[in-house]
């Protein structure tokens, strides 16, 4: 290990290094191989509490008691509830997303302000309320607790999605952001696939296939949501004290002040490079509005735990698939691999789209008449739970496309914080809208007609910044960003950096960290 390195990272971070496995360069320079061994194994461990996999790891986690359990609960159609509770859970759910929009475009500066720990933990209060809301209203007909849960889930929902949007965006080396999105993605759907699951082995049986789900799928829901609080306060650290496995630092961050925050979202604002992907952000999370109304319209309750789990299960490899084009150098340049990714992820939105309007319009599908209670022993189950099932992998590439789009812009941290908190509070906006039409009892090719024309626009914008600003790197452009050590080396290598550029890059670290 190169003593300039173990100078280097004792230098940037002296309070904090016994606990991460950095010591003085004197003993380092003592000749003490053990010493060097010793740094290196520590360094070079994701097992370490404050490697950026890790805390990604653990978000994904967090993740996965959460939005996983929440897109269960949704994905079964009515919230859960029966058939007939669909309207005042669409209405519920515009409000949990109109108030996800105002406090996600924010989320990201009280990420930076507080850090990821108590974000996230704020983040978590409301989901636990939300899921009791829907079950003492699926039991009682009261929907006060609904409304309020879904309003309190809105504002910790932008937190949380803020927070750990903000660790995938920032903590990822530039090879690996499409591979940290798609592991939170993983475990968020894993922990979707495995309540639905749940609930699909309880309700198999169920006497009524008109009822809500019961007790025990709710109470099991919300236990797993309070764990995740648990998991917040105890195991998430500030982006400062992340460190590489090579001993680096992501970046030089400045002290939290509120004015700071506030000057930097309007930075944002400002940066009409982003700005331009709203329209797709608008869009991106669209599909699971009209297809959980759809769900719990048109089947009854087992089929639709069936296809809540195949919803979600689809994500998985369909995550998989677009990581492996987006951080994938086989396939080209960034650029080359954005554009080949949002091409794929354009002809399978835009075909499922299609035939869903044929199906929709071939079977005379009115919602003003009571539902087919559907079963999947009926001849009329294939096509639509294909074309539900497909959505699945619209809801989650969509979003891994766009997510990937936003991280080319940039790599300082403070930034994609704010960014990540735009993101999700953009969504929560397209979902609001949708949510809204579905309580309104808009038809549903009139949903879906509004979806289409959201989703083309929102590619068009997509193609558009994709082709003019993503670059093969951000590294050594941005004063902030910590260069990890194989990108130098690679530079340096390449030609593209020397030596006297790796040196100012060390100091002006040094200097910022003093």
């Amino acid at each position: 290990m190169p003593q300039s390195l173990v100078q280097y990272a004792w230098t940037l971070d002296r309070p904090r290094a016994s606990h991460i496995g950095i010591v003085p360069r004197q003993m380092v320079s003592s000749g003490a191989n053990n010493i060097t061994v010793l740094i290196m194994a520590r360094t070079n461990s994701i097992l370490r509490l404050n490697h950026p996999f890790t805390q990604n790891f653990i978000a994904g986690s967090i993740l996965f008691c959460l939005p996983g359990i929440y897109l269960a609960l949704t994905g079964l159609g009515a919230g859960g509830g029966k058939p007939s509770s669909q309207q005042v859970a669409a209405n519920v759910n515009a409000i949990l997303y109109g108030a996800f929009f105002l406090t996600g475009w924010f989320g990201g500066a009280i990420f930076n302000l507080i850090g990821p720990r108590w974000t996230v933990l704020l983040g978590s209060i409301g989901y636990a309320l939300y899921t009791g809301g829907l079950w003492y209203y699926d039991r009682t007909g009261n929907s006060w607790l609904a409304y309020l849960g879904g309003a309190i889930d809105g504002v910790s929902g932008g937190l949380l999605w803020a927070s750990v949007n903000a660790i995938a965006y920032s903590y990822a080396e530039e090879m690996d952001k499409a591979l940290y999105m798609t592991i939170q993605w993983t475990l968020c759907e894993g922990g979707s696939t495995i309540a639905a699951l749940v609930a699909l082995g309880i309700n198999m049986h169920a006497e009524s296939q008109n009822a809500g789900a019961p007790n025990p799928v709710y109470i099991v829901f919300i236990v797993i949501q309070v764990f995740a609080m648990v998991l917040a306060v105890t195991l998430l650290v500030r982006p400062k004290t992340i460190i590489r496995s090579d001993g680096t630092h992501l970046a030089l961050f400045d002290a939290p002040a509120i004015k700071t925050e506030l000057s930097g979202i309007i930075h944002m604002l400002r940066d009409y490079k982003f700005m331009l992907l709203l329209p797709p952000i608008f869009a991106a999370e669209m599909a699971l509005a009209l297809q959980s109304s759809l769900n719990g319209y048109y089947f009854n309750l087992r089929t639709r735990s069936l296809n809540n789990v195949m919803f979600n299960f689809i994500q998985l490899p369909a995550s998989f698939g677009m990581t492996y084009i987006l951080d994938n150098e086989r396939f080209g340049r960034r650029r080359v691999r954005c554009l080949i990714g949002i091409t794929l992820m354009s002809a399978i939105t835009l075909s499922i789209c299609a035939a869903e309007a044929a199906w929709l319009v071939k079977n005379d599908i009115d919602r003003s008449r009571p539902g087919p209670s559907v079963d999947w022993t009926d001849s009329r189950f294939g096509s639509p739970f294909a074309i539900y099932t497909i959505y699945g992998s619209v809801y989650s590439i969509y979003q891994i496309a766009v997510q990937y789009v936003i991280c080319t812009l940039t790599n300082e941290p403070e930034r994609l914080s704010r960014m990540a908190g735009v993101f999700r509070g953009g969504t929560a906006f397209g979902m609001m809208f949708s949510f809204i039409l579905d309580g309104h009892g808009v038809s549903y090719v009139g949903q879906l007609s509004f979806q289409f024309a959201c989703y083309a626009v929102g590619i068009v914008f997509l193609y558009y910044v994709a082709i003019k600003w993503s670059t093969d790197s951000n590294y050594f452009h941005e004063d902030k960003v910590i260069v990890p050590e194989h990108v130098k080396q690679e530079a340096q290598a390449a030609g593209c950096g020397g030596e006297e550029e790796h040196e100012t890059i060390e100091t002006r670290e040094v200097v910022g960290k003093k």
